[in-house]
């Protein structure tokens, strides 16, 4: 059943959703979807994006914690004329787990376009996002300008290679890597070795900042819904009849969809104990990317673009065969966006991952102000707690407005850079020096098979 909203709210909102036009807004509806929008949402989707397939958007709907009414809609009868998705989700932020929501297929059917639908459905999916206790929404768009009148910030790179296949191939080999043939170590994954790469993933992103935790229910439909082309693993075992427990020794994986390496995962650290047959980190990651390359040619694809955080050491390999690098905030017209729903809250709550960095500098108390576009606070970080309050900004402080803000505490750039461009003033070199030790440039990125939601 659809979660209408309340009859004194829907007043509220529908002025909005018309704009001061004389249109009779009898009829409109802002609701929460139910199951019985599934079928309008895919016209919807389809007449706006011309895609999913129904197989994908099938496969959609089984996510674990996808619920109907994550759907945000204004409906006129049964059509649905606009809509946006709302997912529930924490990320790994340093040694901390961060809640968060996505914000996904924001779309209205181009007839019913100007008339305030977008901004009526992302309004109502952000209290969605406020209510269940995300600290920040994320979203990917090709419509930054849309979002950020709505108070969005372009936070975060995308971060990929893309190279020709053969230059790679012989740059592995002159280390090296072995031909396809000749990698026994190098398979295909099999079902029971799911829970492997599991700890594979998780050992590879712990302490690193914006992967989704994945719950063993999501690891199961990611591996289920069609989502890529192929998985291979990195085997780190001498016995081959081992290979077949469902312990096996799995010290990698790679994910790809046509000539795309999605996501490539190994144990940080391998020796003898991980790795019996002696293989390395390097050479399991240089191996799966070799496999990679070998499978992009037999589809007689000879380009591959190579996703992964913007430190992965696979990204020199890719310079050295003559790849290009990306490493900016838009790529094939999409940026990434963010908006925190409450800054000091959020600094309370990364709170020990400011007293780290502090104690790390070999600090036990700092004081910075901060002057947000004219309005005054001051962010107190101790052993005792974190603190972030109205008043006087004293001799130390940061001059910047909201959007510099957001960027500022989740990394985007590192403070010399903003400061060189004057996006943001620094008071006193001390004030310049604590906020880089509170707020350095963060090597955010999200997998790209996380984002496949059409």
């Amino acid at each position: 059943m659809c979660a209408v909203i309340s009859a004194a709210a829907r007043v509220a909102s529908l002025p909005a959703l018309v704009g001061n036009s004389d249109v009779s807004h009898r009829g409109f509806q802002l609701v929460r979807g139910g199951p019985g929008d599934h079928g309008p949402v895919y016209q919807l989707l389809n007449a706006v994006f011309a895609s999913p397939t129904r197989e994908s958007y099938s496969a959609s709907l089984d996510d674990p914690f996808y619920e109907p009414n994550d759907r945000i809609l204004v409906r006129r009868g049964l059509q649905v004329l606009s809509h946006a998705q709302v997912t529930q989700q924490a990320i790994h932020f340093g040694a901390q787990s961060l809640p968060v929501a996505g914000l996904h297929a924001v779309a209205t059917l181009p007839e019913f376009r100007r008339q305030g639908f977008a901004t009526a459905v992302v309004r109502l999916a952000e209290e969605r996002m406020r209510a269940d206790g995300a600290e920040a929404a994320l979203l990917n768009t090709s419509e930054p300008h849309f979002f950020r009148a709505l108070g969005w910030v372009v936070c975060g790179r995308h971060s990929l290679a893309r190279g020709h296949a053969r230059p790679i191939l012989a740059e592995l080999s002159s280390r090296g890597v072995p031909a396809a043939a000749d990698m026994p170590h190098i398979r295909p994954l099999r079902q029971v070795e799911l829970p492997s790469v599991m700890k594979v993933y998780n050992a590879a992103i712990a302490g690193r900042y914006g992967a989704l935790e994945r719950t063993e229910a999501y690891w199961r439909w990611l591996a289920s819904r069609g989502g890529f082309d192929q998985i291979f693993v990195a085997m780190g075992g001498n016995d081959l009849r081992a290979w077949d427990a469902f312990d096996s020794p799995v010290v990698g994986y790679v994910v790809l969809k046509e000539n795309q390496i999605l996501e490539l995962m190994t144990l940080p650290s391998l020796g003898s104990r991980n790795c019996p047959a002696g293989l390395t980190r390097c050479q399991a990651a240089e191996q799966l990317l070799a496999r990679a390359c070998h499978e992009a040619i037999e589809r007689d694809l000879h380009a591959v673009q190579f996703h992964a955080p913007p430190d992965d050491p696979l990204f020199e390999l890719f310079r050295i065969a003559g790849g290009e690098l990306h490493h900016r905030e838009q790529f094939a017209g999409e940026v990434q966006m963010v908006k925190l729903f409450d800054p000091a809250r959020f600094l309370a709550r990364i709170g020990p991952e400011l007293q780290r960095r502090l104690a790390a500098a070999g600090r036990k108390q700092a004081e910075l102000g901060f002057s947000l576009d004219g309005e005054k606070r001051l962010l107190t970080v101790s052993r005792r707690g974190v603190r972030f309050k109205r008043a006087n900004l004293g001799r130390n402080y940061l001059r910047l407005n909201q959007a510099e803000f957001v960027r500022l505490l989740l990394g985007h750039d590192a403070l010399p850079a903003t400061t060189a461009h004057g996006r943001i003033y620094a008071s006193t070199r001390l004030a310049s020096d604590t906020a880089q030790v509170l707020f350095p440039p963060l090597a955010l990125w999200r997998s790209p098979w996380d984002e496949l939601y059409l």
